[in-house]
């Protein structure tokens, strides 16, 4: 059985190289003696009609945003059908946002339908920074998560995703930019969302196995790492702990 992943719309939702992330997980799986395929989907092109293991969606614009979601929605009811079926999802940065139920865009005057993946809503920062760009929320990121440790990551947004009430977290926010966040991004079931970009898994392979070996195992497969794994997770700790220091020392 090959692993499959489904990298969504790449022209426009790899604004901050999130297709990182694509190629955290297909190395990972290589690595562990698991062949993994990669397909990547425009706007306007036929889905595959069998469900893929993992789907990912990268960080974009706000304009990419409302190019690519009317044909997003378009193939909500097959995402929806996926993720009751344990398709793993990942969604950071601009992508995170389109999961939301309902989305209000920077500049527009109203919300509008989202993916409805993820219980929450999308908001347009106010506008409170400098000009060119005042409603920019931008700066380190870092989480204290029980399952994957520290989970870092950079922030660049216009928009923030307002989860439900009881919803639950990616992580608690240990550094982070916005002064009023307790927590920040969303595991719930099989999705997984993020403000975080720049990009993601890379920077945090425990998160990375995590996500790989949780699928594999409802597939009845193994998932063990080597000396690849290890050689690659060294270069990770070293970059994670400059990361680290620099962000709290902000």
């Amino acid at each position: 059985m090959t692993p499959r992943i489904l990298q969504v719309f790449p022209t426009h939702f790899d604004q901050n190289g999130d297709s990182g992330n694509v190629l955290a997980l297909r190395r990972r799986l290589e690595w562990a003696g698991h062949a993994a395929a990669v397909v990547e989907v425009a706007p306007g092109e036929p889905w595959p009609a069998d469900p893929p293991d993992f789907v990912h969606l990268g960080g974009g614009s706000v304009a990419a945003q409302l190019d690519a979601l009317p044909a997003l929605r378009a193939e909500g009811e097959r995402l929806r059908d996926w993720v009751a079926a344990g398709v793993r999802v990942i969604a950071v940065g601009g992508g995170y946002q389109l999961l939301a139920r309902t989305i209000r865009f920077p500049g527009s005057s109203g919300p509008v339908e989202g993916l409805g993946l993820l219980p929450g809503r999308s908001v347009a920062n106010p506008a409170a920074g400098p000009l060119p760009a005042p409603d920019l929320v931008s700066g380190p990121l870092l989480l204290e998560t029980a399952a994957h440790g520290e989970v870092q990551g950079f922030v660049n947004l216009r928009q923030r995703f307002l989860p439900d009430e009881g919803a639950p977290p990616l992580g608690r926010v240990d550094v982070g930019p916005w002064p009023d966040a307790a927590e920040e991004g969303s595991a719930v079931g099989a999705v997984l969302g993020s403000h975080a970009h720049g990009p993601l898994l890379p920077r945090n392979p425990r998160l990375a196995d995590a996500i790989i070996r949780g699928r594999l195992a409802e597939l009845g497969l193994d998932y063990e790492t080597g000396e690849p794994h290890a050689l690659a997770d060294a270069h990770a700790a070293a970059a994670r702990a400059a990361f680290a220091e620099r962000a709290r020392a902000r």
